[in-house]
């Protein structure tokens, strides 16, 4: 092994089988599709609005639908490569069944749109087969469908295509680096107190971050950041001697994640900045331990090196609570009037989520159609035109995209979707589960899912695609590494 290596078989070169010439002149042009048209994805929808605002949705969806053409010519290669691609194609039943429930629904509409003026409205009609799915509004379904199929397809054709580690972490270094870059530039418009963009332009949501018009959007993509990025910082721990240790990698990533991190408080984001001090307390207890086993495996005393990192810890910690102090006592002082008000969030949530749930207990197999939640919550809370301008009686989403998943696709549809990333997940081989590279970004992957049970983080294009591509680079990474492993112990 090379100067300052490990002989950790979760970092050895990937080996893969023998393929015949075919197959591999084939393959390598499509694995570099497949990077670049993620890289594409990946970093036009978190600098370009956080990829939510309509004309970029639009370009977005556009964009993931060369994803589905790579994925037939994945299925369509020739050799070893082709046939393992269409070994895959059952992981995509989900996917094929929600769909099939998407299409029924926009034959079936239960509403039907009536334009007065330049406003549309929706008005309840007889649907022609009351036991089947259906949608309020097709044009809103189709529209969802597309981008959240186009991002899915995107997202596998990782797993299909890419049969190269080296790409699989590029693809992690380039969520990391986005997201540091986003949360530097975000920290800066904070602490300078210019406008959206350096005020180039205006947000439509005064609480924006970075590039992204709410903040816990931002909150929400950080965390996928974060995430790996620590699994990052842990790699190049295992892969360096400790000699070797700062002129690796790893400080680099050390100082990022950090930064990273600081742009939680500073976004004021309370959801996000709890979330984050979990992940820090988890990193953190991770290279104590780490630490401790190291020394004791050498016979050397690790107390010292603890303390000196503990206390480093609370400097740091410190610092960014210093550095965040003005947002953090806006954000209490915030919360305390509402609470002195009677207008606490919790109470609010509260009833938000009786409604939804209500409205969810009406259509409990298919739901009232894909990405109808704000036209269908208006029959659970109605507003008259006198109350058009109070915002606390329109809700564009429940806040909490469990229970909205369950209004809008119902049991039926929320349980494909839940097979959708859990048939990726069950493929990751479990002696691979704890290699930093895959369990951190699973560990983003799983709070963003909680996180999602009080906000609404898979409503921004960025951190649906962030989150699908995490997904599957982690599971290609994972298997490539099984793979690597066993042929090298064989």
């Amino acid at each position: 092994m090379g100067k300052g290596r490990t002989n950790d078989p979760g970092i050895l070169r990937s080996t893969h089988p023998p393929m015949s010439k075919t197959s591999a002149s084939t393959s390598a042009p499509l694995e570099k599709a497949v990077f670049i048209h993620s890289t594409v994805l990946l970093l036009c929808s978190a600098w370009i609005y956080g990829g939510n605002i309509w004309w970029m949705r639009i370009a977005l969806s556009l964009w993931t639908s060369l994803g589905a053409g790579l994925t037939l010519l994945a299925f369509c290669q020739r050799g070893s490569r082709g046939e393992a691609a269409r070994r895959k194609i059952w992981w995509l039943t989900p996917l094929a069944l929600f769909s099939g429930l998407i299409l029924l629904s926009v034959f079936n509409p239960s509403f039907r749109t009536v334009h007065i003026d330049d406003a549309v409205s929706y008005v309840k009609t007889t649907v022609q087969k009351p036991h089947w799915p259906s949608t309020i509004s097709t044009e809103l379904t189709l529209r969802a469908w597309w981008f959240g199929a186009g991002v899915y397809l995107s997202a596998f054709n990782i797993v299909c295509l890419i049969q190269s580690r080296s790409i699989l972490r590029k693809i992690m270094v380039l969520i990391s680096v986005s997201t540091l870059l986003l949360a530097v530039m975000g920290t800066l418009q904070k602490l300078s107190g210019v406008g959206f963009y350096f005020g180039a332009t205006e947000s439509p949501n005064p609480r924006f971050f970075a590039t992204f018009i709410y903040y816990n959007h931002w909150g929400a993509f950080m965390l996928l950041g974060l995430t790996t990025a620590i699994g990052l910082l842990f790699y190049h721990a295992r892969r360096y001697e400790s000699r070797d240790l700062w002129h690796s990698p790893f400080s680099a990533a050390l100082v990022g994640v950090l930064l990273i991190a600081t742009s939680a408080p500073v976004s004021a984001s309370r959801a996000s900045t709890v979330i984050t001090a979990l992940v820090l307390a988890i990193g953190l207890t991770h290279a104590l331990s780490r630490i401790v086993n190291l020394r004791r495996a050498r016979r050397q005393n690790p107390w010292p090196l603890l303390l000196t990192i503990i206390t480093l810890a609370v400097i740091t910690s410190s610092a960014i609570s210093w550095l965040s102090y003005q947002t953090l006592t806006q954000r209490f002082n915030e919360t305390q009037l509402a609470i002195d008000q009677n207008q606490s969030v919790f109470g609010g949530r509260a009833e938000l989520y009786r409604d939804t749930w209500s409205l969810a207990k009406e259509k409990p197999v298919f739901g009232w159609g894909l990405d109808t939640y704000s036209i269908g919550f208006q029959m659970i809370r109605p507003y008259t035109v006198n109350l058009r301008d109070r915002s606390e009686n329109i809700f564009a989403t429940a806040h909490n995209d469990w229970l909205q998943s369950l209004a809008e696709n119902g049991f039926a549809g929320t349980i494909l979707l839940m097979a959708m990333g859990l048939i990726p997940l069950i493929m990751i081989p479990t002696r691979q589960f704890f290699h930093p590279l895959v369990i951190y970004p699973l560990l983003g992957c799983a709070l963003l899912l909680l996180y999602a049970l009080v906000e609404f983080p898979f409503a921004n294009g960025a951190v649906m695609i962030t989150f699908w591509t995490l997904l599957f680079t982690t599971v290609a990474y994972a298997r490539l590494t099984d793979t690597a492993s066993r042929t090298h112990h064989e």
